[in-house]
Formats: structure tokens, sequence, C-alpha cells
């Protein structure tokens, strides 16, 4: 109502502006609620104008950088989270077996000199003109040069020769890369090409790791349907030390990571606080060095 009282007046100031009193006393009763209606209309409208005009107004968007989010709280499993690279250069391990598909390169030079390109066939065999067919499945290359020494001094007889022998020189060439299975909690369960110079912590690394749900102290090579060996790899997350590298991984081999059984977590004043694995005969004095513990009994709790 003020506003309104307030409206009409600045009308009536306007109108005594351009016109004379006697001219608004001819107006009538009815010509002057016409004038009310439409001063109220336009305030009406003004309003209007004014909230539509606030509503467009865009919200106040607040823009900030975001922490990235935390590490896993889950002990060793990081170390499987990451890429891996081989290299073609690379020496041949001394313990790398021939099988199935693999190349090799032989070479003879002395009395004879050659060298040829041999790839052993479903069977782990290679067929030499004039001596047949020659085993080297499951050998590594200091035996394979042992069993075509021995095999081809029937058709060289100076490889036996001691004062004028022709030499022998056996190398591992293209490599084929071999059939792996994994079951259990591993990130890409099924079967996985991993390079043949694979043992189970980088072929594992190959397959995407290994889930949080997944033991990292009771992971099992299966060969043959024999469980051929059970890797903890705490003992290499934590003293550094490497029981998985000298069993190198076969084609056809199986990785099976089974489910934790136990589980705790530790906090409070630990260098590395989070969950841990623990055998069912372990207690917490056994699975974290002494170094690394400064716990109170209340800071331990059991999933």
């Amino acid at each position: 109502m003020n506003r309104w009282l307030i409206t009409v007046s600045v009308l009536l100031n306007i109108l005594v502006a351009q016109v004379s009193m006697s001219d608004i006393n001819k107006l009538s009763n009815a010509q002057l609620d016409l004038i009310k209606q439409e001063l109220q209309g336009e305030s009406v409208s003004q309003n209007d104008n004014i909230n539509k005009s606030i509503s467009v107004i865009p919200e106040t968007v607040t823009i900030g950088s975001t922490s990235p989010s935390s590490a896993s709280r889950y002990f060793g499993y990081n170390y499987f989270k990451r890429d891996i690279n081989f290299f073609d250069n690379i020496p041949t391990p001394p313990d790398f077996k021939l099988g199935p598909g693999d190349e090799i390169i032989l070479s003879l030079w002395g009395e004879t000199n050659s060298r040829e390109n041999l790839i052993l066939n479903k069977e782990g065999l290679i067929y030499y003109e004039n001596v047949g067919f020659i085993n080297l499945s499951n050998k590594n290359l200091k035996d394979a040069e042992s069993v075509l020494l021995e095999q081809l001094s029937r058709i060289y007889s100076t490889l036996k020769d001691k004062d004028n022998p022709t030499q022998l020189m056996l190398e591992l060439g293209k490599l084929k890369s071999i059939n792996v299975y994994f079951s259990g909690q591993i990130e890409n369960p099924g079967i996985n090409l991993i390079h043949p110079f694979s043992d189970i912590f980088s072929a594992i690394v190959q397959a995407g790791g290994i889930k949080e749900e997944g033991s990292l102290r009771q992971v099992q090579l299966i060969r043959n349907g024999n469980i051929v060996s059970t890797f903890d790899f705490y003992s290499f997350f934590t003293d550094g030390k490497n029981n998985f590298s000298s069993i190198r991984i076969l084609d056809g081999d199986v990785i099976h990571v089974p489910i934790v059984s136990r589980r705790v977590e530790i906090k409070g004043a630990i260098n590395n606080p989070g969950f841990f694995e623990l055998f069912d005969d372990e207690s917490l004095t056994d699975l974290i060095p002494v170094s690394y513990t400064h716990l109170r009994a209340h800071e331990t709790r059991e999933d």
C-alpha cells in the first residue's frame, strides 16, 4: 500500500509539471481509477522484470584443486601395479629352458663354416639334414649345445678334433611369448601371453596385478596339475629376499591366487600403517620387523 501511495505521488508530481491543476480537476472518477489501475499494472510488470533479471544471474562456481586419491592401505599390492618392459637384446638367463616355437641360431666355424636358424616344433624337436630329429625340449642353451655337439659330430668329425677343431655355438633367436593361465584373485584372469623370460613376479605384473582380496603370501605355481611351489612375497617386500626368480614360468603353467584368509590393520606409531596379511599360526610380531613396531596392544585390530 505504501509503495502504491509513493507511486501515485510521483505520478502527481509528473502531472503537475505537465498540466495545470485545473486540468486535473476536470478528470472524472472513472478516469482516475483507470490511471490507478495502469500504474499498479506497470509496477507489477517492473517487479516481474526485476525478478526475471535476478533469476538469470548464473550461480557462483568455485574452482579448486582436488587432492589425489590416497594410496591403497593394503600392503604390497602396489608392487604389481606398474608397467614392465623387456628388451630383445637382454642376455638369455642361464636357466632358460627351450620349448616349442623357440628359435635357435646354430653357428659352426673352423674346418666347417655355417650359420643356421632352426625352430623347435610342437614336440620340441629340430630337424638337421643328414642327422634327423634332435630333441632340445626343456633344455637350457648349455645343455642343448652339448646335445648338438654329440649329434653333429656324426657328420662333422672335426667337432671333436683337438688339433683342428670345428667350433659350435648356440644362440637364442626370436622369442616366442608363452601362454600362462591365471585363476583366483587376479586382475585379468584366464589365459595371458607372457614374456618367456618371466618369473612368477613379472608374470603377475603382466597380468595386471593382484586384487586386494587376493593373497600375497600363498600364490601357487601349478604345472601339469601339481603345485610346483607356493610363494610368499612378503619376504621380498620387507627384506628384499628373492626366492621366486629361480623358477621360470613355462608354457601352459597355471598361476593361482587364493583369497586372503586373515588380515589385520595396524595403526598408530608405525612407519607403514595399513592392512597386512597373516597366516593362521602367526602373530603380529612374526609379520612386521621389530624396527617397524612401536605399538600398543589397543592399536591393532583384526578384520
